[in-house]
């Protein structure tokens, strides 16, 4: 449910027939499902009378997004910083910037790491409202 919804970043909201479809499971199972996520607060169901197929999620809540792994970390952060740097570093025609560009990202992906995840961290944190 939570990639659904990332994926259609907000044009669309999945209908539980979706889901099922994408899940190979019957409409039913998913809608018990959803009924039970919805129940512990991980999802907003937006409730039709055309049976549970038309059911749709409106929300998922932060906690949903952190059990599958969907929440953003500092570390995932880090990785990708540093992935970035290297591309640029990579385009960059300049021996000497495409050097100090290899030299940040490898300080963000090596010594500097733990010091770069804390204050990221931080930042994430706050951003998130935590």
């Amino acid at each position: 449910m939570v990639q659904y919804l990332d994926d259609a970043a907000g044009a669309s909201m999945p209908e539980l027939r979706d889901i099922a479809q994408i899940t190979e499971l019957e409409v039913i199972e998913v809608g018990k499902a959803a009924l039970a996520l919805e129940s512990d607060g991980l999802i907003e169901l937006g409730k039709t009378g055309g049976g549970q197929g038309g059911w749709y999620v409106q929300r998922v809540a932060g906690k949903a997004r952190r059990l599958v792994g969907q929440w953003p970390n500092a570390e995932q952060f880090v990785d990708e910083v540093a992935q970035r740097l290297q591309a640029a570093a990579d385009e960059e025609p300049d021996a000497e910037r495409r050097g100090r560009l290899r030299e940040l990202a490898s300080s963000a992906g090596d010594v500097a790491r733990g010091v770069f995840v804390d204050v990221t961290a931080s930042v994430i944190s706050r951003q998130m409202g935590a």
